[in-house]
């Protein structure tokens, strides 16, 4: 194995569930989360030799992820209809668990989820970087916003998820 796939794959194995994650608040249909995260793992790949270390990896990462998801949408021209409808998944059957404050859980998140999906499309992904726990300075350099766009957008995004998590949880 040679340097390059080694970086590679230290960086995949660091940074794989928050770019699904990503990927995943991005779009809806989970096959099409699917390609995007491929389409943004290959363009990692393609890319690492231009990594110069003027940034942490994972922001440099980041920032890839969102100029894929961004090419990714307008390649497969997705309506914003498509963004904002409800995402509905077949019942898979009923999981039984003896923990109702963890079925809570999962439907709480399974919430957060769906209201997300229904922001505009920079605004999934600034909560989505939130929710990983990103600063919003790296956030700035991710989206090529200033920090303190970012403040306000964060500062405007959580009322409008308050409200639809409220509008959710009342039927």
């Amino acid at each position: 194995m040679n340097s390059k796939e080694k970086i590679f794959e230290q960086v995949f194995n660091e940074n794989r569930g928050k770019i699904h994650r990503l990927c995943y608040a991005y779009l809806i249909d989970k096959t099409e989360v699917e390609d995007l995260f491929q389409e943004v793992m290959i363009n990692v790949w393609n890319s690492l030799d231009k990594f110069r270390g003027e940034a942490k990896i994972s922001t440099w990462i980041y920032r890839i992820a969102v100029n894929t998801a961004f090419l990714f949408n307008k390649k497969t021209k997705k309506s914003k209809d498509l963004f904002i409808r409800n995402r509905t998944e077949p019942d898979t059957g009923k999981v039984e668990s003896t923990d109702s404050s963890n079925d809570e859980n999962t439907i709480l998140i399974n919430n957060l989820h769906q209201c997300i999906k229904s922001l505009e499309k920079q605004d999934r992904i600034i909560i989505s970087l939130v929710l990983e726990g990103l600063k919003y300075n790296e956030i700035a350099d991710i989206t090529g916003l200033t920090t303190n766009h970012i403040g306000v957008k964060i500062n405007r995004i959580k009322p409008i998820l308050s409200t639809l998590m409220k509008e959710v949880q009342n039927g």
